[in-house]
């Protein structure tokens, strides 16, 4: 790994540093799974929708999310043409995840758009070249290790002013720690020069954000540090293991050497 990396791959070791050297060094195959298929699809189309400055009706919204999980399922039956041999939550046979996933994941971009309707305290952010703060890209440094990544959303409260940055999430389990939020309040302060507080996870299954996390009470300095230390450890080849309940998710589980 260089002095260069991005977010996704900084989350990617510490959930589990032998996985990631699976994945992305060694470039062995990893397992399709239906929760990332719909993951995807959902945060394109709550991407599209926010971009169209949230005049996009969800018929339409729900369109982006079709196009995008065709897409998906494409790319995934194209590495991994058994899908008898995919990852499914519990006992479903595959191609009932599927369509429940499907099914599921056109529910919850319909929700989405319901709950930020109803909601007139927060919008979306306009940048200052007119665009809607929605997936905005940015570098940052830390300790000389440049920090790639993308701003799901910054919003803005339309009765106090207050900023508040949002991270979309498919999935059914809060982060235990808000690292991708104060990484996006670090972006925002340096590309845009501005504070920001708050920050909140949008869970997509529940139809509504956790609960505000103020951001300004953690260690952004520990943060940098943990990250200086991931790409040092991945620059001498260290992935450490992190063996637990995720391995039953894992989608190189079957390459894994704690998994024989």
């Amino acid at each position: 790994m260089s002095r260069r990396t991005s977010v996704s791959r900084l989350t990617s070791i510490a959930r589990c540093g032998t996985a990631y050297e699976l994945e992305r060094v060694q470039r062995l195959p990893s397992t399709p799974a239906g929760w990332t298929i719909q993951g995807v699809a959902i945060h394109d189309a709550a991407d599209a929708w926010e971009k169209s400055g949230r005049t996009m009706d969800v018929l339409n919204a729900q369109e982006v999310f079709k196009r995008s999980w065709r897409a998906e399922i494409a790319k995934a039956d194209a590495k991994h043409p058994e899908r008898s041999k995919w990852l499914v939550g519990g006992r479903k046979k595959v191609q009932n995840d599927l369509v429940d996933r499907y099914n599921g994941g056109l529910e919850q971009v319909a929700n989405y758009i319901e709950y930020n309707k109803a909601d007139d305290t927060l919008r979306p952010f306009t940048m200052p070249d007119g665009s809607v703060a929605a997936e905005v890209g940015f570098e940052i440094e830390f300790g000389g290790v440049a920090v790639l990544g993308y701003l799901d959303l910054l919003m803005e409260n339309t009765r106090t002013g207050e900023l508040l940055v949002r991270d979309i999430k498919s999935g059914s389990k809060v982060p235990a720690v808000p690292f991708q939020l104060i990484v996006y309040r670090m972006a925002v302060a340096d590309v845009l020069g501005l504070d920001v507080q708050w920050g909140h996870f949008f869970m997509t299954r529940d139809g509504k954000p956790t609960r505000d996390i103020d951001l300004t009470t953690l260690d952004v300095e520990y943060i940098q540090r943990w990250f200086v230390r991931q790409v040092e450890l991945a620059e001498r080849g260290l992935f450490l293991p992190n063996p637990g309940d995720a391995c039953r998710t894992c989608g190189v589980a079957p390459h894994c050497p704690l998994m024989k």
